[in-house]
């Protein structure tokens, strides 16, 4: 009798287990579809669905730095400086590493304070010295100015 009982226990324990997985799965699942729609309507240069899209995938999974700085070109091509300083600083904030969110960053700043904008409230971000390099040259270039550019290719 207790054998039977410890074998429910075990499977009811694997299902709960199970259960919980694919939820796991689910969510990733979604994220997923949310930023592949996301990042065809960026493409048709529909910013307002991208924005609401990346959105649904950062109340999924809040440290998606990609979601954080594709959500900065959309705020940007919108014409929203400040939410896309904010995006791209998160982004930055959550993977310091990627020079791309960085000069992203950069560029936007550079961006508002030439358009007469207050891009002084700005978080400022530490730069690691890897990245005070040639590279920080780029963030006022042409390269970066299109933003359908520098959404993240690799998520498609």
């Amino acid at each position: 009798m207790l054998r039977y009982s410890q074998l429910a226990l075990v499977a009811i324990l694997l299902c709960w287990v199970l259960s919980g997985c694919a939820i796991i799965s689910r969510d990733v699942t979604r994220t997923e579809a949310y930023n592949r729609f996301a990042i065809k309507a960026a493409q048709a240069q529909l910013w307002n669905e991208a924005v609401f899209r990346w959105n649904q995938v950062i109340s999924i999974d809040p440290e998606d730095s990609k979601a954080h700085n594709n959500l900065g070109v959309a705020y940007e091509a919108l014409g929203n400086m400040e939410e896309a300083i904010a995006a791209y600083a998160r982004a930055a904030e959550l993977e310091p590493n990627n020079k791309y969110y960085r000069l992203n960053y950069r560029r936007c700043r550079i961006h508002l304070r030439r358009s007469g904008g207050d891009a002084g409230n700005a978080p400022q971000l530490e730069e690691p010295p890897h990245l005070l390099d040639e590279d920080t040259q780029d963030a006022d270039s042409e390269r970066y100015r299109d933003p359908i550019r520098y959404v993240d290719d690799f998520r498609m």
